[in-house]
């Protein structure tokens, strides 16, 4: 699995089981460990492509995420959006993780009508509390998805993965209301900007990439806004802009719904091959390239997707 150029394998999990379907869906946890089972120290990863959900089961995973300290604790349940850095503190704990490429998320979010109930698909992460009885059936759906994973490659295996994470994210809804939550840093003040900037450019993003803009909307200056938003995410105003771009555009390529001229003139780029140039500067590729290995016409049932191409 990579994640900004960095890569997750089976020896970096150490203790833990791992297991990845064509780097699209991924699976980790260490359920079969017996006490207290250690998980040690991984370093910081930038994570643009995947959703991020981690359980705890027993005991507590020390994590930082976009700079803040996250302990989860037993029956306590993290997902992470996308354009978020994430990493794990030594800990003692039993947990399961599994990780979705964000358009594929959407997608389950989509069809689910689970859209509305989501306050950002990007910088941010949620941390709630359920009960032993909830965590159970979330384990139980887990475990299904585990096993499934197991199976050799077969046709349609992916369409199967996709039913069974949607079975998850749906009961997660359910059993994980707003009132669940465990807040950080929500009633900070610096933070009340980084979430206006965030829901700004949710509604803006497509017509406007300056971060001039968004700090004269908010009355206050460009410099103070990129010390707020890399308080919350290591990155510039003007990396987390380009970020939530490019994080928009492919959910577009990837749902076939528009050409590439078309997005181009949808996101304001003044053409279709200063577009092409920007968009391979921020992925390595080109939007060609994306969609032939990224897009809803061309799901890889049995081979291996690869990202070499330019």
């Amino acid at each position: 699995m990579t994640l900004k150029g960095q890569t997750i394998t089976a020896k970096d999990a150490q203790n833990c089981f791992f297991s990845s379907f064509e780097g699209k869906y991924n699976i980790m946890d260490n359920l079969d460990e017996k006490g207290d089972p250690i998980i040690y120290a991984r370093p910081e990863i930038y994570n643009s492509e995947y959703v991020y959900l981690t359980v705890v089961l027993k005991g507590t995973l020390h994590m930082v995420i976009g700079g803040t300290p996250v302990d989860i604790k037993e029956n306590e349940y993290l997902v992470v959006m996308p354009c978020m850095s994430v990493e794990v503190k030594e800990s003692r704990c039993i947990f399961y993780s599994y990780l979705v490429q964000n358009y594929i998320m959407a997608e389950i979010y989509k069809r689910g009508d689970l859209d509305k109930m989501i306050h950002s698909h990007a910088f941010q992460f949620r941390h709630a509390r359920c009960s032993k009885e909830e965590n159970d059936e979330l384990l139980n759906c887990y475990l299904r998805i585990k096993e499934e994973h197991l199976r050799e490659d077969y046709p349609m295996k992916e369409m199967a993965l996709r039913a069974y994470y949607g079975a998850y994210i749906v009961k997660g809804f359910y059993y994980l209301p707003q009132e669940q939550n465990l807040y950080h840093v929500k009633n900070n003040r610096q933070y009340k900007f980084f979430d206006e900037f965030i829901l700004m450019l949710n509604q803006k993003h497509k017509e406007e990439r300056a971060v001039q803009y968004y700090a004269n909307a908010m009355h206050i200056t460009p410099k103070y806004l990129s010390a707020i938003v890399k308080t919350f995410t290591q990155l510039t105003a003007s990396q987390v802009i380009d970020q939530y771009v490019i994080f928009a555009i492919k959910q577009s390529l990837y749902s076939n719904k528009h050409n590439i001229k078309t997005i181009s003139a949808e996101y304001h780029f003044p053409s279709q091959s200063f577009f092409g140039r920007y968009f391979k500067r921020l992925t390595g590729m080109s939007p060609n390239v994306y969609i032939k290995h990224h897009n809803i016409k061309s799901i890889n049932f049995n081979q291996p997707n690869s990202q070499e191409e330019q």
